[in-house]
């Protein structure tokens, strides 16, 4: 018994991919840059001024060519991730660029990147880096990028996920990653790609493809519009044209370089209609999950979607249960790559380090609900209940001792003793258990050992912070 589950019918999948056909042989999808209209002209797909209009058979031609799974490669073979493979992936957050700590938001620093390195290194619930988590206001826009990569090569060993805004960005960041691995076979780096809805394709998005499929490295095309605003108000015309989007950029991908690794996305929220902003904290969040893992898999590819979601400006009840909303979807659809799983408040805005401890304990959860219970002779253990019958106790049998620590999670934060223990404990919240955690991971954090090699080339990276 396992609780993971597709809730679309054959025919509701069927009718959604039916529609995102129309939208993309009749409406079509902007893409703005001439080399990108160019490679669709040479592979016979209509073009008309900088929209492309992907009938069927490209679509499904382009499809199938790419792979259902691939490896993500860390700085040891232990490090490295199977994507696809059946397994979630839960990923750090990406993009705020604040921080909260004790209960204060500020601007976040280098050091506050290098501590967020440390504690996502040290987790056993995110098996990979992104160098995107949150970006530092303390440095010249111009020396972020370099810092960021360095500090994320130096101090951590996890699959790292790069940036690519524009063609120098992207290849800055590729080159520097490959040189550290000093391999050019694996794939080392995972790109995001984001459309701008509705429908379109902007250079910089374009050109981080073009790098990232000649250099052989994977990417994850995720929509997230606005429903009422970039989409339509309703579900299913958001999911469509959501799909189209989504579509668009794979094939784009798998005609510059056919079998590349892709992971199909969406991160779409639900809308507050009376401000028009993002709603991430939401049922409908969830809702979309489902419907882009059903999608994905009928086109056979891994998928990606969000994960421990709030719009809360503060680590409160609000928080976790919006939170815990967004990554149990995540977890039952068994989606492949749950990006924002740990961490994110204030709607995407915020990064914090209580919330980070906090959502790993709710992920631990998330991953033992799913996972159910077998149900086998020696489960339900027939002789054991006949031989303890109404009058003797189960605590001291054999069975007990050699299935407790599989039967049931041992929490590592929440609180379960009972009320005079934990007045015992000068009542300690789980914020304050959470900044306590932050604290021993940051002190017991142990630098990865470096090459000699390792080490030269990162002192050849140049920053000035």
């Amino acid at each position: 018994m396992k609780i993971r589950d597709n809730f679309f019918t054959e025919q509701e999948i069927e009718k959604l991919h039916k529609a995102t056909v129309r939208v993309l042989t009749e409406v079509g999808v902007e893409f703005n840059t001439s080399d990108a209209l160019e490679l669709f002209r040479q592979n016979n797909v209509k073009v008309e001024g900088k929209k492309v209009f992907i009938d069927e058979d490209t679509l499904w031609k382009a499809l199938k060519t790419v792979p259902s799974e691939f490896i993500l490669s860390g700085r040891t073979e232990k490090d490295d991730v199977l994507v696809g493979g059946g397994k979630t992936i839960y990923a750090p957050a990406s993009g705020p660029v604040y921080v909260q700590r004790n209960n204060e938001r500020r601007s976040t620093t280098g050091e506050d990147y290098i501590n967020l390195l440390k504690i996502f290194q040290t987790s056993d619930v995110i098996p990979v880096i992104n160098a995107n988590m949150t970006e530092p206001q303390d440095m010249d826009f111009e020396e972020r990028d370099g810092f960021r990569l360095k500090k994320c090569l130096e101090l951590t060993t996890k699959p790292l996920m790069g940036f690519t805004t524009g063609t120098e960005d992207s290849e800055n960041c590729v080159r520097t990653i490959k040189g550290f691995y000093d391999d050019t076979d694996k794939h080392v780096v995972l790109g995001v790609i984001s459309p701008v809805s509705p429908l379109c394709f902007d250079e910089s998005m374009i050109e981080g493809m073009n790098v990232y499929a000649r250099e052989n490295q994977p990417v994850l095309i995720a929509s997230c519009s606005l429903p009422g605003a970039t989409s339509p108000v309703t579900m299913a015309g958001t999911l469509v044209t959501n799909n189209a989007e989504v579509l668009a950029g794979i094939v784009y991908t798998q005609l510059l370089r056919p079998g590349l690794p892709v992971i199909y996305g969406g991160t779409t929220p639900s809308c507050d209609m009376r401000m028009v902003t993002p709603a991430i904290g939401s049922p409908e969040t969830g809702l979309f999950t489902y419907g882009y893992r059903a999608l994905s898999a009928h086109y056979g590819m891994p998928c990606r979607s969000g994960g421990s979601l709030t719009d809360s400006n503060t680590v409160d009840m609000q928080a976790g249960i919006e939170s815990t909303y967004s990554i149990l979807s995540a977890s039952i659809a068994g989606i492949d790559y749950v990006l924002q799983s740990c961490g994110i408040l204030e709607s995407f805005n915020s990064l914090c380090f209580e919330k980070i401890i906090i959502d790993e304990e709710n992920i631990r959860m998330a991953k033992r609900y799913v996972s159910g219970f077998e149900i086998t002779d020696e489960t339900i253990a027939f002789d054991l209940i006949k031989q303890i019958g109404s009058e003797g106790t189960y605590i001291t049998s054999d069975h007990t001792f050699a299935n407790f620590r599989n039967s049931f999670i041992q929490a590592k934060l929440f609180s379960k003793v009972p009320y005079e223990n934990w007045e015992m404990n000068e009542k300690k919240d789980v914020f304050q258990m959470a900044k306590e955690a932050v604290a021993q991971r940051l002190e017991e954090y142990k630098k990865p050992e470096l090459t000699e090699v390792q080490a030269e080339y990162l002192n050849g990276i140049e920053v000035t912070v």
